[in-house]
C-alpha cells in the first residue's frame, strides 16, 4: 500500500474541512508514492520522534498535532522545527496530522478514558454525516461524588504523575464537563453554557480559575499533556484496519518516549 491510499482514507474518515480555522491539520510534509513500511503514531513530531520512527522501520507519521502550525518562513539548520523538517524529507519519511478534525468527531473520548462514560457533546460544532460533531462531554453523576474522589479516579485512569486543582477537595459533585487539550480557554463558556460542578481540561489559566472558583465550579487541570497523551492508542486503532492489504500488513508503533513537558518542583 502507497503513502497517498492511507492519506485518502484517512481523509475520508477525519475529513480535514471540519477543522478549525486556524488549524493546520493533514499533510506536513509527504511523500505520495512510496510504499508504506511501519506506521508511528505520536502526539508532536520531533527530532526524538523521528529517530524512534527510524529505529522502528517506519516511513509513516500520524501525529496529533501539526508540526507546521505556525507560518514557517525559512529552514535552517540552527532551529528545532527547521531540522525535524530536515530530517523528514533526508530520511524520507511522511507526516501526516489528525488535530481538531479529530478532537471534534472523538470528542468523548477523554470522559470515557478517566472512567466516565455517556456524556454527551459538551461544545457543538456542527454536523458530519447527520451527526452532531464538537468538543467534550458533559456528564450527570449516577451517584454523587466528593471532588477528592474525582481527582483520584482521574489521575488512577489517565496515569498521571500529578495534575491541579482549585476549588474546595471536599466540594460535592453530580456534573462533570470534560475538554481535552487547551480546553481551558473555554472555561467561561462551558459555565455559562453547562454549569457543571466539575470541569477536568488542560491548560488552566489563572483568569479562568478564579472566575470557576467565583461560580463554585470545581477545576481540575490534567494538563494538555495528560488530557491528550491517550489519543495516541486511539489513533492507531482508527488506522488499523485500512493499512491491511491481503496477507501484508504494516506494523503500527504507539510512541512510549513522549514525556509531559512539565514537572513539579
Amino acid at each position: 500500500m502507497e503513502i497517498k491510499d492511507i492519506l485518502k482514507n484517512l481523509e475520508e474518515r477525519f475529513p480535514s474541512w471540519i477543522q478549525e480555522e486556524y488549524d493546520n491539520t493533514g499533510p506536513q510534509v509527504i511523500f505520495h508514492d512510496e510504499e508504506v513500511k511501519n506506521i508511528y503514531i505520536c502526539l508532536d513530531a520531533d527530532e526524538k520522534t523521528i529517530d524512534d520512527a527510524l529505529k522502528n522501520n517506519c516511513n509513516l507519521i500520524i501525529s496529533h498535532h501539526p508540526m507546521i502550525f505556525r507560518s514557517l518562513k525559512s529552514i535552517n539548520n540552527y532551529d528545532s522545527r527547521s531540522k525535524a523538517i530536515i530530517k523528514l524529507i533526508d530520511e524520507r519519511i511522511s507526516l501526516f496530522s489528525l488535530h481538531t478534525n479529530f478532537d471534534k468527531i472523538m470528542f468523548s473520548y477523554l470522559s470515557e478514558s478517566a472512567g466516565f462514560p455517556g456524556g454527551e457533546l459538551l461544545l457543538k460544532k456542527g454536523l458530519l454525516d447527520g451527526k452532531e460533531i464538537g468538543y467534550g462531554t458533559l456528564v450527570k453523576l449516577n451517584t454523587t461524588l466528593s471532588s477528592q474522589e474525582v481527582i483520584s479516579r482521574i489521575k488512577e485512569k489517565l496515569n498521571l504523575d500529578y495534575l491541579i486543582y482549585s476549588g474546595d477537595i471536599s466540594q460535592n459533585i453530580d456534573s462533570i464537563a470534560f475538554i481535552n487539550g487547551a480546553g481551558g480557554s473555554s472555561i467561561e463558556k462551558v459555565i455559562s453554557l453547562t454549569n457543571p460542578d466539575c470541569i477536568v481540561t488542560g491548560d488552566v489559566g489563572y483568569h479562568s480559575a478564579k472566575y470557576a472558583i467565583d461560580n463554585n465550579v470545581f477545576i481540575i487541570d490534567a494538563g494538555h499533556f495528560g488530557t491528550e497523551n491517550i489519543f495516541k492508542k486511539l489513533l492507531a486503532e482508527s488506522v488499523i484496519d485500512i493499512i491491511t492489504v491481503g496477507d501484508i500488513k504494516s506494523e503500527i508503533i504507539v510512541s512510549e518516549i513522549e514525556k509531559n513537558p512539565f514537572k513539579v518542583y
